[in-house]
């Protein structure tokens, strides 16, 4: 008896909405804080911060385009080096496994599985792998020289993407709620009419805590306030 009434007081807790926002808040800090503290390598473009700014989706995917298009022409202006593989993600299927690129156009999204033991010492996420007879070695002038080029890429594209949230924020504006994601809103300029959803992540937590799909906001004094 005492189990049921136990189980029945936890659905209710767990129905509350703001209980459901904090566990959606805690999963995203344990993915990006605690998880990434097990292997401080493992660094990549999935990560939905940059310096401690939160990228949106819009502007990861246009950082993993250009990621792309620096590791293909790198590749290609070394060509006399061998081939070229980078190593983007830790494989979710296989322990101490990691998922590699070939650096090639028209081959970049072939997926390669790698053991840990497969590879050279001192490979992690962001080296840079070349084949010597048909073995993998590690490429540390290019691993270098690839992270640098990365890091300044994302970091001009956070500035744009910066620029970017800020034309969409107008003053005495009237915003509808499409999305809550528990750290960020998706959010419709109703008084302009606009047809697509902004993803925004300065929208007040405590705000964000208590409201819903469909709910109205105005941007007053350089903040979301709710539209009453």
């Amino acid at each position: 008896m005492d189990l049921e009434i136990n189980n029945n007081i936890i659905n209710d807790i767990l129905k509350n909405k703001s209980t459901q926002n904090f566990i959606k808040q805690l999963q995203n800090y344990i993915e990006n804080n605690i998880s990434s503290n097990i292997e401080k390598e493992d660094i990549s473009l999935l990560n939905s911060t940059h310096n401690g700014n939160k990228i949106i989706s819009k502007y990861r995917d246009k950082m993993l385009l250009e990621r792309g298009h620096i590791l293909n022409n790198y590749a290609r202006e070394t060509l006399n080096k061998g081939e070229m593989y980078y190593i983007y993600s830790k494989n979710s299927k296989m322990i101490d496994g990691y998922n590699l690129c070939i650096c090639k156009e028209g081959q970049s999204h072939t997926i390669i599985e790698e053991s840990k033991e497969s590879l050279p010492n001192g490979a992690k996420i962001g080296s840079v792998l070349r084949k010597v007879n048909n073995a993998y070695v590690l490429d540390e002038n290019a691993t270098k020289e690839i992270e640098k080029e990365i890091y300044n890429m994302k970091t001009r594209l956070l500035e744009e993407q910066n620029n970017f949230l800020e034309s969409k924020r107008i003053e005495g504006h009237i915003y509808e709620m499409s999305e809550n994601d528990g750290d960020r809103a998706w959010l419709f300029d109703i008084t302009s009419g606009g047809n697509e959803a902004v993803e925004e992540i300065n929208f007040p937590i405590e705000l964000l805590q208590n409201s819903n799909e469909g709910d109205l906001f105005a941007y007053k004094d350089g903040e979301y306030k709710r539209n009453s």
